[in-house]
């Protein structure tokens, strides 16, 4: 069984075809991706109206080049999954529509595929022998939650950000910072290069609160470089410095929260989402914890393999989904109810 996988929710176009024939595992035959990132820089964040129209753009073009290096083509695959939610809704509308072609012109199986539950599942499709139950914490741009992993579309917040996600107070306080875009991985750079300092302190907001909550920290970041704005433009090292201390403030944070749940539970974790690329969130976590599973690199950011892995699992267990619709907001642990009666691999 061949799975064509699209990904659409923000502002990277992703396709891949995973190979299901090996009841163990899912192999990844092809994968291509298109990243805005150059598009969006200019605007220091992405604008939705525009990345919708790349994903017009780069849809038909990727899927030709995935077909050229793959070899296949419509008639080789068995089902197609893309994103529905949650995400960008002109970003999810164009990869849903343009899978919708596919599956008219092909008569092929369509399945609406939740992008959280794509990131979390990225575990289990790098590391065969990860089974639930098992946690899960997801940090991105757009998501900060721990969810406890039951089985394939059985899902429970433990805790989710009150407001601003993780990679947002990256994001955002590299734009104070004037630090270029993505400003996420660039502050993490100038934090890493500088190393542990203690010139600057930021409080750890909400640290003891049962859900994650960076807004206070963001307010405190926006407070400090303004009574700071002086030694900052004039000295790259003080720079390095705080770029340091929002790292460790939001890492801090997010480890403090999530070994509580681990060895409160003894699970093993799964850290997934673009943050979970981050280089000093993953020592701490390996540390800390006895088992943390990373996808690699290339799939902690919004791909179409992730995508295709979900989908292959529930047509493999023989589930028959709704038709796909879009869904701004969509928690994954909603899913059981999407699915219904006929989500058979509880």
């Amino acid at each position: 069984m061949k799975i064509l996988g699209i990904e659409s929710s923000c502002d990277e176009t992703g396709l891949a075809i995973l190979d299901f024939s090996d009841p163990r595992k899912a192999v990844v035959v092809g994968e291509v991706l298109a990243s805005q990132v150059a598009l969006h820089e200019q605007y220091g964040g992405v604008v939705p109206e525009l990345a919708s129209r790349e994903h017009l753009r780069n849809l038909p073009l990727l899927f030709d080049e995935l077909c050229a290096a793959t070899g296949l083509g419509l008639r080789d695959i068995d089902g197609i999954g893309v994103t529905c939610g949650p995400g960008l809704k002109g970003c999810l509308l164009i990869g849903v529509t343009f899978a919708q072609g596919l599956q008219k012109s092909s008569g092929l199986p369509l399945l609406p595929v939740n992008h959280v539950e794509g990131h979390i599942l990225s575990g289990e499709l790098h590391d065969p022998t990860l089974k639930p139950p098992y946690l899960a914490l997801v940090v991105s741009g757009g998501h900060t939650e721990l969810q406890l992993v039951e089985g394939l579309g059985s899902y429970t917040c433990l805790c989710r950000t009150r407001d601003d996600a993780a990679g947002e107070a990256f994001d955002k306080s590299a734009n104070l910072l004037n630090l270029g875009y993505p400003g996420g991985a660039k502050l993490a750079e100038a934090a890493d290069t500088a190393g542990p300092t203690k010139l600057y302190t930021l409080p750890r907001v909400a640290r003891e609160m049962s859900d994650f909550s960076f807004s206070g920290l963001k307010t405190a970041v926006l407070m400090l470089v303004r009574k700071c704005a002086q030694e900052l433009s004039s000295n790259p090292a003080a720079l390095g410095a705080l770029s340091w201390a929002i790292q460790d403030a939001i890492v801090d944070t997010l480890v403090h929260k999530t070994r509580r749940e681990v060895l409160g539970r003894a699970l093993p974790l799964v850290v997934c989402g673009g943050v979970s690329a981050n280089q000093e969130l993953r020592r701490r976590l390996s540390a800390e914890l006895p088992r943390v599973v990373f996808p690699p690199m290339q799939h902690c950011v919004d791909n179409g393999a992730m995508i295709a892995y979900v989908a292959g699992r529930y047509m493999r267990a023989g589930v028959r989904a709704p038709r796909p619709d879009i869904f701004s907001r969509w928690p994954v642990e909603s899913l059981q109810d999407f699915y219904g009666v006929h989500n058979e691999a509880r």
